[in-house]
């Protein structure tokens, strides 16, 4: 964990776990050119955790990217009315990192996201968000707790 980006983890909070061997990072990005900005360190911090866990470096910034498609759907999508920020966790594990992004907007069904593959969604200038992040991490998942708001889930084996 050398390699760690200064920045980002000025941005949050970062803690070693001793007793189970984990490592985890929260933030909490509000909205506007601030909150763009920092998703740049909380990327790269993302990539670091990682390698660090045992992913290639392909492997690693792909799940950035995944990170990164997660936490731009929460600032275009995922906004509430009084300006809540945007809440992201990561939780390195022996052998996963595991990503969560809440939001506070008005949540929507998965379901019913168009699949950017199809011939008549080829041309659209958006709708790939999810599909990235299920093809950069081993699994993707999403709650939408009573309150409001979406909590989005990837997790990416990083050791066999």
């Amino acid at each position: 964990m050398v390699d760690l980006d200064a920045e980002a983890l000025r941005l949050g909070r970062f803690r070693r776990h001793r007793r189970s061997g984990t490592w985890s990072a929260r933030f909490v990005l509000g909205p506007g050119p601030d909150g763009e900005a920092a998703l740049d360190h909380v990327e790269d911090l993302a990539v670091c955790m990682g390698r660090a866990g045992g992913l290639d470096q392909d492997g690693a910034v792909f799940v950035g990217v995944a990170l990164r498609e997660a936490v731009v759907n929460a600032f275009r999508h995922g906004r509430s009315t009084d300006g809540a920020p945007t809440r992201i966790g990561l939780h390195l594990t022996p052998d996963s990192l595991v990503i969560t992004v809440r939001d506070r907007g008005p949540g929507f069904d998965p379901e019913r996201v168009a699949d950017p593959c199809n011939d008549e969604n080829l041309a659209l200038g958006n709708g790939r968000g999810i599909y990235y992040m299920r093809c950069f991490t081993d699994r993707v998942s999403f709650v939408f707790p009573r309150r409001g708001g979406s909590v989005v889930r990837l997790a990416k084996k990083t050791r066999p």
